[in-house]
């Protein structure tokens, strides 16, 4: 029970005791009144005890029902303290974590911090080298004008010089000419002085000659006689000549183009080139085709093509390659051969070296190297694809040994004609290769297979060894005349 409302019922109570009391009547009153007095306080604290005991237990139910209320609101408030410690915890372990990102923040502030003064430290070394080398550059541009001007006085003395020395020349050259015209004066009497003393000696040989004559007449009866031995062993030897004589008839008379590009269409050998290469973060997987023929030098037996019709050749980054291999297709024959050679003629030319054995299963004609390739001064020229041919007029180029010049005919497109492009092979009018276009005006002069740099193919490609050859065959390539690149 509230200790306050107890309280309050007590004084209650006990002033409602003391007002029932009457302390001015006389002691003397009568025993009756007392007994009437009595009876009445007694009713009236019944009464009052009874209010007392309602009042009581309302305030006990209403106690019972406020405890209740706060026993219910205790639960809540118990709840939410531990909703509250739970969040509290919760708020504690973000905070940790946010000390933790702090720190670690600080740290990288930190350096940052010492990374920007090594940026700045750099970033004024640089504008004091900058400035140095503008210095450089205005003392290099003054001694450039002063070198200039010398430039100038050279050139001007130089002028003068070459007046001069084209002056000696001149005169040189008329001297020239008058030593000549006397030399030839010389040499004109020298030849009449040989003539009068070559008659001399043809008189005194016409003497003996005549003596000489009776017995030479008497030895050629005795030799008309071997002679005559001797002709029956040379008509056997003329007719083993004659079949000869009729193999290098035949080799002298130039082949029709048509039948050259029907021979190539029956033979020709397609080589695909499969690679794999890594470029800008993504797999590239390349298929390069070029169709070919089998090449001999009277030793060994290749397939030629053009670097530009393999995947090395294209434009785009030529390193990042992964894997590399050639599949051989002629009919239903197919053969991966292991190694690919370039020739030390040239950089730009790739070679399939064959053995017996793989040249047996592609089979077809094997096309020889021209052992006179200036029989004739036009060649078949037939395009590596096998999609045109024609006959094409060349030069010797005394710049460019080893190779020849072919007369491009840029207009005659119109008519149905071509130009010649690299990679495509040219053949003596024999039926011989020639050789290979380089580009669109040299043809390489194929006179033998021999390969510089190899590169293994298949399993057996390295990387390495990939761009170790591409780095010799750039090198060799910027060592050609420039006309040649």
């Amino acid at each position: 029970m509230n200790k306050t409302l107890l309280l309050i019922l007590c004084d209650f109570l006990l002033l409602t005791l003391l007002s029932l009391v009457n302390w001015e009547e006389e002691a003397e009153s009568s025993s009756s009144d007392i007994e009437d007095t009595a009876d009445q306080s007694i009713s009236a604290m019944a009464m009052m005890e009874q209010d007392l005991l309602d009042t009581l237990a309302s305030a006990l139910e209403e106690e019972k029902t406020i405890q209740n209320t706060l026993e219910s609101e205790a639960d809540k408030v118990r709840k939410e303290l531990e909703l509250r410690d739970q969040k509290l915890q919760e708020k504690e372990s973000s905070i940790m974590d946010l000390e933790t990102s702090i720190q670690e923040a600080q740290t990288r502030e930190e350096t940052l911090a010492q990374e920007k003064m090594a940026i700045e430290a750099e970033a004024l070394k640089a504008k004091q080298s900058i400035e140095t080398l503008e210095n450089s550059y205005e003392d290099l541009e003054l001694k450039s004008k002063q070198m200039e001007a010398q430039a100038r006085m050279l050139q001007a003395e130089l002028e003068e010089k070459q007046r001069e020395i084209d002056a000696k020349l001149a005169a040189l050259a008329r001297e020239e000419l008058e030593r000549k015209e006397a030399e030839a004066k010389v040499q004109e009497l020298s030849i009449k002085v040989s003539v009068t003393e070559e008659q001399k000696k043809m008189l005194a040989e016409s003497v003996e000659t005549l003596k000489s004559e009776v017995v030479a007449e008497r030895t050629e009866r005795l030799q008309l006689q071997a002679q005559t031995t001797q002709m029956a062993e040379g008509i056997t030897q003329l007719a083993e000549r004659s079949q000869d004589l009729t193999e290098e008839f035949r080799s002298s008379q130039p082949i029709n183009a048509n039948i050259l590009f029907s021979r190539f269409n029956e033979n020709k050998i397609a080589l695909i080139f499969k690679s794999n290469r890594f470029y800008r973060g993504e797999s590239i997987q390349d298929d390069n085709l070029a169709m070919t023929l089998l090449i001999s030098d009277g030793k060994s037996v290749f397939a030629l093509t053009h670097l530009s019709s393999t995947p090395l050749g294209a434009s785009n980054s030529s390193l990042g390659f992964r894997e590399l291999e050639i599949e051989m297709n002629r009919g239903v024959a197919r053969l991966n051969p292991s190694q690919l050679t370039f020739l030390a003629l040239d950089p730009r030319i790739a070679s399939v070296p064959l053995t017996d054995d793989q040249v047996g299963v592609l089979g077809g004609e094997i096309f020889y190297t021209a052992l006179d390739p200036f029989k004739f001064s036009e060649a078949v020229l037939i395009d590596e694809k096998g999609s045109y041919y024609g006959e094409v007029e060349f030069k010797l180029d005394a710049r460019t040994p080893g190779y020849v010049r072919m007369q491009s005919k840029i207009f005659s497109r119109i008519f149905g004609d071509f130009s010649p492009t690299k990679g495509d092979l040219v053949f003596s009018k024999t039926g011989e290769l020639l050789g290979i276009m380089v580009d669109s005006r040299y043809c390489l002069l194929v006179d033998n297979l021999m390969g510089n740099e190899k590169l293994s193919l298949g399993a057996g490609f390295s990387s390495e060894q990939f761009k170790a050859t591409i780095q010799s065959l750039k090198n060799r390539y910027d060592s050609l005349p420039s006309d040649l690149r």
